[in-house]
């Protein structure tokens, strides 16, 4: 992950000069992980994959009876995407629009709340897709099936703030790799690091890391590196 020293992960200071050393480094410490897998969230992987645009998916028809649909197990690399509510209208079955991604699968992990009709376009993009059932959204099952089906075991979390404070929340981050640039955006409009939204519904309490490893990025950035305690 990457924020400003206020913790912020987006906003102007990240279109700021001077910020290539960083963003440098932030690229390569993210390979060196070993991860089968990179996670986002609905807004950030709609901004990635779709584009920036504020059209959404809207379909009418409840999904209760719906499995899960799996495809594409063999795949080199995959793209987990958080869409609770089934709102990202996907053009294409391929995570196009990101360096480095052009041959991996996409998995999207959505809830009951999701309609019948964007199900069904997940499988006419040939998107594999999980459903986290039940009154509350949760990742803790679809994590599991995850490893067991894909073999994903390890899974580079690229944010946003919604998607990353639900996996905190759920105890499924073990290793914290955080880039801070040398910036502070005071703006309240900004995300932060770590932020839960209204599908997240049960009791919230702190999560406790331990430093691991500290290091200066040249010229005036920070990298930290923290395990779960």
């Amino acid at each position: 992950m990457a924020s400003t020293i206020d913790g912020k992960i987006a906003g102007q200071s990240f279109a700021a000069e001077g910020l290539g050393p960083y963003l440098e480094f932030y690229v390569k410490t993210k390979q060196k992980f070993g991860t089968q897998a990179t996670a986002y969230g609905a807004s950030t992987a709609k901004e990635i994959f779709v584009g920036k645009d504020k059209e959404t998916f809207k379909g009418s028809t409840a999904a209760t009876d719906e499995s899960d649909y799996i495809c594409g197990e063999d795949a080199p690399y995959f793209v987990v995407v958080i869409d609770p509510l089934g709102e990202i209208p996907w053009k294409s079955g391929k995570p196009v629009g990101r360096q480095g991604l052009e041959d991996a699968r996409i998995i999207v992990i959505t809830s009951s709340q999701a309609s019948k009709e964007y199900l069904d376009l997940l499988k006419q993009k040939g998107i594999a897709y999980l459903i986290s059932r039940g009154t509350e959204f949760r990742l803790t099952e679809p994590m599991e099936k995850l490893k067991s089906i894909f073999g994903i075991h390890r899974i580079s979390l690229q944010g946003g703030r919604l998607v990353n404070g639900t996996f905190a929340n759920e105890k499924l981050i073990d290793k914290l790799s955080l880039v801070v640039i040398p910036f502070v955006d005071s703006s309240g409009s900004v995300p932060t690091t770590f932020e839960t939204g209204s599908f997240f519904k049960h009791a919230i309490s702190p999560i406790e890391f331990k430093l691991k490893e500290i290091q200066k990025i040249e010229p005036e950035g920070l990298w930290l590196f923290y395990e779960r305690k």
